[in-house]
């Protein structure tokens, strides 16, 4: 079953692309990583699906339910953390935490609350006005992770969280999913968090949906790096296909650059008569796979 579905949506504003033509569908049961830099179009899908924006066209249904017709008994239905959520400064934590949970169609019992905010580390009893970024996300983090919901659509959940932190969160997720078998809609502009728990990926850039992959089918993407040490490296650089190397960088005797498998032949061939003391070839970081969908079009070449 497909607990999110779009075909073809697209939301403009006036001439402004938000999204185009985006095709996605997210199964029952799996987190799914929604990742782009910022402004790529992450917020706005989320909005469009939760009934927040209109959509200019397409369509889309989540929980087998439309966007447009009825948005509202979609958003009963979910828990949903927005990139930036508005609380009230003047009330502490806890007051907060106990007006926004009482807004819920669903029974949330205070002792899951106190558990969450030990896990995070969250005093509850500071007014919200003297809290740091990381703190005031934490109600938010609690308040999400509160309810049992078949659907959690997160946007941005880690932001302002120091690294500790975003461990504990996303162990918590983990296991609040693995438990209920909930299907998790997780925004992020930080692949090497989402990594940890998505099962697929879908990559956006510019509005558009450039990829959708699991974890390891984006590891088998045809990256390699480079490294060789050499008393002349720039003579050896100057034997590369420029057309086929990118982030290619020299210091002193080391010389490094990426390149695809496709075409490590044809870069092993050009350095067969080169003349260096070691060489090293190794699959980049899956950050670096994540970042190719980011390089503009005349940069990507054959790579593409």
């Amino acid at each position: 079953m497909s607990i999110i579905d779009c075909k073809n949506l697209s939301k403009f504003y006036g001439k402004q692309r938000g999204i185009e033509n985006l095709n996605l569908e997210v199964k029952k049961g799996e987190i799914f990583g929604f990742l782009g830099p910022n402004g790529a179009g992450k917020t706005t899908t989320i909005r469009v699906l939760l009934g927040f924006l209109h959509k200019t066209s397409g369509d889309g249904s989540v929980l087998g339910l439309d966007i447009t017709k009825e948005s509202i008994e979609i958003r009963k239905k979910i828990a949903y953390l927005p990139g930036e959520l508005g609380l009230y400064t003047e009330m502490t934590g806890r007051q907060n935490l106990k007006y926004l949970l009482s807004l819920y169609d669903v029974d949330v019992e205070w002792e899951t609350i106190e558990k969450l905010a030990k896990r995070l580390n969250f005093d509850m009893d500071k007014k919200v006005r003297d809290l740091s970024k990381g703190n005031k996300q934490k109600i938010g983090n609690i308040l999400v992770l509160a309810p049992d919901v078949e659907l959690y659509i997160l946007d941005e959940p880690t932001s302002g969280l120091d690294p500790l932190m975003q461990i504990e969160f996303y162990k918590i997720l983990h296991e609040r999913q693995q438990e209920t078998g909930a299907t998790v809609f997780l925004s992020s502009h930080l692949l090497p968090e989402v990594e940890k728990v998505a099962d697929r990926v879908g990559i956006i850039r510019d509005g558009r949906l450039v990829e959708v992959a699991s974890i390891s089918e984006l590891k088998k993407l045809a990256l390699k790096r480079i490294e060789l040490y050499s008393n002349s490296p720039e003579i050896i650089a100057d034997k590369l296909p420029v057309e086929f190397v990118r982030s290619l960088s020299i210091k002193d005797s080391h010389l490094s650059f990426v390149c695809s498998t496709a075409n490590l032949p044809i870069i092993l061939q050009n350095l067969s008569n080169a003349s260096f003391d070691d060489l090293n070839i190794t699959s980049p970081a899956l950050e670096d796979i994540f970042m190719k969908y980011y390089m503009k079009d005349q940069e990507l070449g054959k790579e593409a």
